[in-house]
């Protein structure tokens, strides 16, 4: 096999040859050097592009052409191919044309020890192509800085359409636009810039410092891989990168100035606009021929990439953008406001408001405010849910405006509770109600607002009776003249029955919001109703219907999840506490910085306890003690601040347990457990605090060795649990029970209760719920261990489910069950062979109650006898 500088060369029989035998060699170097420590990246060569006779690489300067070409060759040497690699744009001799030298190339490495004549001028086109048809192995023809030469370009045509494919050429365009007849051809891939670009991985892997430092970087240069190579050679942040001197020259000359002059005007001007397109272009700028303008900049010069899902619009690199509005102001500062005012206007005449607002709000511009209308702002706030936007907006508005315009106050409060910062809002609407008199006794708010976000915002802040009630009210009062503010009301009402584990009125109050929202698409609205369903199945336990209820909010257009950072990362949030119950991997650290970032800031309680809990969890799992107790103890805080006892509550709970569990020295031992004084909550709150209460006292008691108290503690807990239907709390009694029965020596009545916490651990996917309480019983009752360890071998379950049904098809969603959760629990003992005097122990109720529900379960299930019945149940998913 041969190919440049390596393998036989041309007899140097004049000047001529010697000086292309001198190139061919320097060409042999340059490849050697490029290719050196560089990113080998496949998914740019042909092992990534298999099928294809030619790529043809398009994009400015700086998105690593010229490595990836060497790296083409190289790897065509490496499997053994005949390759041909020139770099154009190198110093080469006058006397060829940039045709003859690659003819005169190819001749080269295809043949063999037979001299043949350099000088045979257009001959060697014909003699290159004679070579390449005869070739019997394969030919790679790699060749960086192809100028735009009709000849050249005819040459390479021929080659693409008339060779086997056995010969694949890897082509570079030296300027902007080159070889366009060339890109049309069937069997071409062009490969752009969006292509070119590092992924997240690629950059991190070429960036000094932390995962977080490369994220910054990437997200402010695209994947730009010069600007990621000068970010880390000049240690310079992600914001800092366009003032750099070495930055800003590179843009100026090597990619704006291959531009036209008119273009890069118009391209300038472009990076103002909220969304390039060319209607937007054309009425801010006045430009007749916006449309040709910005197909040039994308097809030719590689500075805008038209988006997938919409082509008639286009991106700019955010680095790129930046700059540009740089070189602007210092040209045309006094233009700037002129220009934003005309965008703003613009999407204001299309109802864009959030864009409108962006951009006036860059031109300091406020006068927008007094153009809203209470039903555009509230229709931002409440059916779009822009909350981080409207957050960004109000720190950029006189605090003295708010009051002149009430919508902005009313939005503004909308916007703190749901950033979890009730006291202001509650003092900015006060001083609302105070401003409101002061100008005016009479005057009133006819479609409520006020009234609604204030009734909202207590369930933001825990505080769910008073929420409902008010939300009740206020649809009583304003629901007929406001359908925004009634779906709003009754999506609040349904995550407080999910999150208050109201599960008999639940199903109605999902069923009426989303009826209410559905009537005028409250985005917003279905995002939370999604919520409330993803809350409600793991207040249950079913960890499987969670996973599919946040599958099924992904995919559905209503909830807005690719549109809406809020509602993306209220799933990430729950998404973290499927996977960490999934147990098979432990949660990426991006997992769970993701969810506890939206957490932390927006989650109500229930949102941010159980993603702090799952993140301690992980983090211990992980080995990272101190991480995760600090992560608890922040969160302890942030309850005090924000005035939030229940989670206060929960952490305290919690702590507690991830100290015993991890033999931690802690001072909460010392603190007095909750009392019933500190639990005014709705009732099914204060019952699943009070088991959690119970099943710690428990655990206290089997650490210090009375077995008795603490299966009375635990049995306590169980019920418990029973009442409020958490399955996984029921697991983690059951489990305690079992250990304390063991140790007073009853082991047959400790086995059974480990077979039914293993049977309902395995029916929920409760995976780690299961492994975690049993090494936390390991760890705070030794004598427990060899009980402990001889169930785990004898009776524990595989680690996944062995089902017929995919977990999206299981049945067991409260709406869609053909009986309810406690007779689902009831056929779960008489699965197992239980009487019915031994299920009414079991699940702490009276003989007639169980008797009760197999009468309901044989008319549920359509089945004669509670055989047929379990075996319909298990047919069915439920048990």
């Amino acid at each position: 096999m041969h190919h440049f500088g390596e393998g036989s060369m041309i007899s140097a029989r004049d000047t001529s040859s010697a000086d292309l035998t001198d190139f061919l060699q320097r060409m042999n170097v340059r490849r050697q050097k490029l290719v050196q420590g560089c990113l080998r990246r496949d998914r740019l060569d042909f092992a990534g592009h298999p099928d294809a006779k030619c790529l043809l690489l398009k994009a400015p300067r700086g998105f690593g052409k010229s490595v990836q070409i060497a790296c083409c060759a190289q790897a065509a040497i490496e499997r053994r191919e005949h390759c041909i690699y020139l770099d154009l744009s190198s110093f080469r001799q006058e006397s060829l044309s940039e045709a003859e030298l690659i003819a005169n190339a190819i001749a080269t490495a295809l043949s063999g020890p037979e001299p043949f004549d350099t000088d045979a001028g257009p001959r060697l086109k014909s003699i290159a192509l004679r070579l390449l048809l005869s070739c019997k192995e394969p030919v790679a023809i790699c060749l960086d800085g192809v100028a735009d030469s009709t000849t050249t370009q005819s040459l390479l045509k021929t080659i693409a359409l008339e060779t086997p494919n056995s010969v694949r050429l890897a082509v570079s365009e030296c300027l902007p636009g080159a070889l366009a007849s060339l890109s049309v051809l069937s069997n071409v891939v062009t490969i752009g810039a969006r292509e070119l670009s590092f992924t997240f991985d690629e950059a991190y892997s070429i960036l000094p410092g932390e995962p977080g430092r490369a994220k910054t970087i990437f997200a402010a240069t695209g994947g730009w891989p010069l600007l990621c190579a000068l970010a880390g050679k000049l240690n310079a942040s992600g914001d800092a990168l366009v003032h750099m001197p070495d930055v800003q020259a590179y843009l100026d000359a090597d990619v704006l100035a291959q531009a036209p002059q008119p273009i890069r005007e118009f391209l300038t001007n472009s990076s103002w606009l909220e969304e390039i397109t060319a209607e937007a272009a054309g009425y801010v700028f006045k430009n007749r021929d916006s449309s040709r303008k910005l197909a040039e900049l994308a097809s030719r010069h590689g500075l805008l990439t038209a988006c997938a899902d919409k082509p008639n619009r286009y991106e700019m690199n955010h680095a790129l953008q930046k700059y540009l509005r740089i070189r602007f102001v210092e040209a045309h500062g006094a233009r700037q406001s002129y220009f934003l005012k005309r965008i703003a206007f613009w999407h204001w005449r299309r109802k864009e408001y959030r864009l409108a607002i962006d951009a006036a709000l860059r031109a300091h511009d406020h006068s927008w405010a007094r153009q809203l209308t209470d039903e555009v702002l509230l229709d931002l706030a409440l059916r779009q849910g822009e909350i981080e936007a409207l957050a960004a907006w109000f720190t950029g508005i006189p605090r003295s405006n708010l009051f002149q315009i009430p919508s902005l106050a009313i939005g503004y409060a909308w916007v703190l509770y749901f950033s979890q910062r009730a006291t202001e809002a509650q003092d900015l609407l006060a001083s609302l109600q105070n401003f409101r008199v002061s100008i005016s006794p009479q005057q009133e708010d006819p479609n409520g607002w006020a009234d609604l976000v204030r009734a909202i915002g207590l369930a933001t802040h825990d505080e769910l009776q008073e929420s409902d009630e008010n939300c009740a009210a206020w649809v009583d009062r304003y629901g007929s003249v406001n359908p925004i503010g009634q779906a709003a009301a009754q999506t609040c009402r349904a995550f407080i029955a999910a999150s208050g584990r109201n599960f008999d009125l639940f199903p109605k109050r999902i069923s009426s919001a989303t009826i209410f929202s559905g009537a005028i698409r409250h985005r917003y609205a279905f995002g939370w109703l999604a919520a409330a369903r993803v809350q409600a199945r793991l207040h249950v336990g079913d960890i499987s219907a969670a996973r599919s209820e946040i599958r099924r909010a992904k995919e559905d257009e209503n909830v807005a999840y690719r549109r809406s950072p809020f509602v993306k990362g209220m799933m990430a949030a729950f998404e973290l506490q499927v996977q960490a119950e999934d147990g098979s991997t432990i949660p990426d650290e991006k997992t769970v910085h993701d969810a506890l970032e939206f957490a932390m800031k927006f989650g109500v309680t229930d949102v941010v306890w159980g993603t702090v809990r799952c993140a301690a969890e992980t983090y211990i799992r992980r080995g990272e003690k101190t991480g995760a107790f600090s992560l608890l103890h922040r969160c302890r805080l942030l309850a005090q601040e924000r005035g939030l006892k229940r989670l206060g509550i929960l952490v305290r709970l919690g702590t507690e347990v991830f100290a015993m569990g991890t033999g931690t020295e802690t001072a909460l031992a010392a603190e007095p457990l909750p009392s019933g004084e500190d639990l005014q909550f709705l009732p099914s709150q204060n019952r699943a605090l009070q088991a959690e209460i119970a099943l710690l006292e428990a655990s206290r008691f089997l650490r210090d060795g009375k077995s008795g108290l603490a299966e009375r503690h635990a049995r306590k807990a169980l019920s418990n649990f029973s009442t409020v239907n958490d399955q996984r709390g029921e697991v983690r009694a059951h489990y305690t029970i079992a250990t304390a029965l063991y140790l007073i020596g009853q082991e047959k009545q400790a086995l059974k209760r480990m077979v039914d916490a293993e049977l309902k651990a395995q029916q929920l996917c409760a995976f780690m719920t299961l492994k975690n309480r049993r090494y936390f019983l390991r760890v705070i009752c030794r004598k427990a261990r060899v009980f402990l360890d001889r169930s785990t071998a004898e009776f524990s379950m595989t680690e996944r489910p062995t089902r017929g049904m995919q977990a999206n098809e299981r049945r067991t969603e409260m709406s869609f069950a053909p009986i309810g959760q406690k007779q689902i629990s009831v056929l779960q003992h008489a699965a197992l062979g239980l009487s019915n005097k031994e299920i009414a122990v079991r699940m702490h109720v009276t003989e007639d109650t169980v008797k009760w529900h197999f009468r309901q379960i044989l008319r549920g299930l359509r089945a004669s006898n509670r055989t047929e019945a379990v075996v319909v149940a298990n047919s069915l998913g439920l048990i």
